[in-house]
C-alpha cells in the first residue's frame, strides 16, 4: 500500500505545476479524506481521555484541560476544511462542471441524485436564493454603499458570468 502525500504537499505540487486538473482533485480528495479520518480518530481518542471523563474534579481545571488538549485538534480540523475549500476553489476555475459531478461518485449515486431531482442547475437556484436572502438582510448597509462581504455584494459583472454559466449548464443538462 502506498503512502498518500499530505493534502498540503499535494496542493503545493499542483499549484506549482499549474495543472490542477480534475483527476488531480480526485487524488487530492483521497488524501484529504485519509487525513480527515486520522484527525477524527485523534479527536475521538482525546475526547475519551480520562482527564475529561472524571467530572468530579474541579470543573475549571477540567475545562482548562479540555481547552489545552482539544482546542488545537479542533483548530486543525477547521484548517483542514478550509484547505479543502481553498483547493476546491482553485480546481473549480479549471473544471466547474467536473466539480459538480466528481469522479469519486459512482454512476449509481449519480443516478439517485438525478432521480431525486438534483441537477447541477440546482446549485444556481441555491446561489440565487442565498444571495437574495443576504441582500434583504443587509439592504440598509448596501444602500449606504457598505461592503457586506457575502453574496449580497455580487457585482453586476459577476451576476452576468453566473448567468452565462447557468445557461451553459442548462444546455449540458439537456444533452445528457
Amino acid at each position: 500500500m502506498s503512502v498518500l502525500p499530505s493534502t498540503e504537499e499535494f496542493m503545493a505540487l499542483a499549484v506549482r505545476s499549474g495543472t490542477p486538473v480534475h483527476n488531480n482533485f480526485h487524488r487530492f480528495f483521497e488524501c484529504w479524506i485519509a487525513e480527515q479520518n486520522l484527525y477524527l480518530q485523534e479527536l475521538l481518542a482525546a475526547s475519551k481521555d480520562d482527564n475529561f471523563s472524571n467530572r468530579n474534579e474541579d470543573p475549571a481545571r477540567v475545562e482548562e484541560e479540555e481547552q489545552r488538549v482539544l482546542r488545537p485538534l479542533i483548530n486543525r480540523v477547521v484548517r483542514h476544511y478550509e484547505e479543502y475549500y481553498k483547493a476546491k476553489s482553485i480546481w473549480v476555475d479549471h473544471d466547474v462542471l467536473g466539480m459538480l459531478s466528481p469522479t469519486w461518485r459512482s454512476t449509481l449515486e449519480e443516478a439517485f441524485l438525478w432521480i431525486g431531482g438534483w441537477r447541477p442547475t440546482m446549485t444556481f437556484h441555491l446561489l440565487y436564493s442565498k444571495s437574495g436572502l443576504q441582500m434583504e438582510d443587509r439592504l440598509s448597509e448596501l444602500l449606504r454603499d457598505l461592503r457586506t462581504g457575502d453574496l449580497a455584494n455580487i457585482s453586476p459583472c459577476q451576476l452576468t458570468c453566473i448567468d452565462e454559466l447557468h445557461m451553459k449548464t442548462i444546455t449540458e443538462e439537456k444533452h445528457n
